[in-house]
This record gives structure tokens, C-alpha cells and sequence, in this order.
């Protein structure tokens, strides 16, 4: 627990960034994810397990190429899932890179985001009639990012964080993410 808490108050350390003339912003977005887990030697039926999950987020810059990154969401097998993350973004490529800390199931993981400039109409149509028929209104949908992760978990470390970890030693996650204009 110590090793959580101590992760948790690092990214809050290094989500303080200077400010000169820059008006932060943030990015509401949707992301649906596919990865495989390796599970703990000790406790596993199988060796690698497969999961799902399905989030919505937030990604705030406090400099022009500095962010934090939240998101919670549903996910199979573990019911549900949440993240925080502090990362750099390049204009240059468009990309991302950031590191993380997911809160359950436990695991320290590391993120790289490249850009989908062009959005299907069939997916644009899809989450616009979503939207129409919530309480949310976003204009438009704006065009999304491929995101690939390597995470750690604690499987193998102590029965504390075996089971914080969900068993899971390591995962890989590559996912989809669109983000959407609420205002």
C-alpha cells in the first residue's frame, strides 16, 4: 500500500508544472481498450488472460506540451478500472508518451499515443446519435488517437499487492481513443 501511495503523491509532484502565458485547457474524451494479461505464477489457470475495457477521460495540459491525464471506466474481467498519468506531447509528430500509475487494477504502466486524423463517418455517426440521445450535446466529434501501453503489476511481489494487481504481473493494451467537444 505504501508503494501505491508513494506513486500516487510522485505523479501529483509531477503534475505541478510552471506557467508563463498559457491558458491550460482540457480534452474530454472516450477510450476503448483490448489487452492480454501475464498472471502470477502461483495463482493463475491460465497464462495470459485477455480483457476490455471501456472509459471516458480527461487529458489537461499546463504547458503547451505538459499534461495530466484521469480516466475511469468499465472493464472485464476486473468490473472496473481507473487511471492517472502525467505526460509530454509533441506537436511536432502529434504524439504522446506518458506515464502512470492504474489505480485498479494495480499497475505502473507507461503509454505511447500516435494520431487518427481521419475519423470514419460510420464512428462519427455512431457516437453523434450516442451523444444526441444523452444529455450531452457535443458539436462535433473530434478525431481520436491509437494508444499502445506495457504495464507492472504486483503479482509475483506480495499477497497485498498480488491481489491489488488482480493477479496480474504485466499487461499490454493497445486502445482507441476519440475525443469529443462538450461545449
Amino acid at each position: 500500500m505504501r508503494l501505491l501511495f508513494t506513486a500516487l503523491a510522485c505523479l501529483i509532484s509531477l503534475s505541478v508544472f510552471g506557467q508563463n502565458d498559457f491558458k491550460s485547457y482540457r480534452q474530454t474524451y472516450f477510450e476503448s481498450n483490448f489487452g492480454v494479461a501475464l498472471l502470477s505464477e502461483k495463482y493463475r489457470l491460465f497464462d495470459i488472460w485477455p480483457g476490455y475495457s471501456f472509459l471516458g477521460g480527461r487529458r489537461k495540459f499546463y504547458s503547451r506540451n505538459k499534461f495530466t491525464d484521469a480516466q475511469i471506466g468499465l472493464a472485464l474481467p476486473t468490473g472496473a478500472t481507473a487511471k492517472i498519468a502525467v505526460g509530454k506531447y509533441n506537436f511536432n509528430k502529434e504524439t504522446s508518451s506518458s506515464f502512470g500509475l492504474r489505480i485498479w487494477p494495480a499497475h505502473i504502466y507507461i503509454q505511447h499515443s500516435r494520431p487518427s486524423h481521419k475519423i470514419s463517418e460510420r464512428r462519427e455517426r455512431r457516437f453523434i446519435n450516442f451523444f444526441n440521445s444523452s444529455p450531452l450535446k457535443p458539436k462535433n466529434v473530434i478525431c481520436g488517437e491509437w494508444n499502445f501501453s506495457i504495464e507492472v503489476g504486483g503479482g509475483d511481489i506480495s499477497p497485498t499487492l498480488r491481489t491489488a494487481s488482480f493477479f496480474s504481473v504485466a499487461m499490454v493494451t493497445i486502445g482507441y481513443r476519440t475525443y469529443i467537444n462538450l461545449k
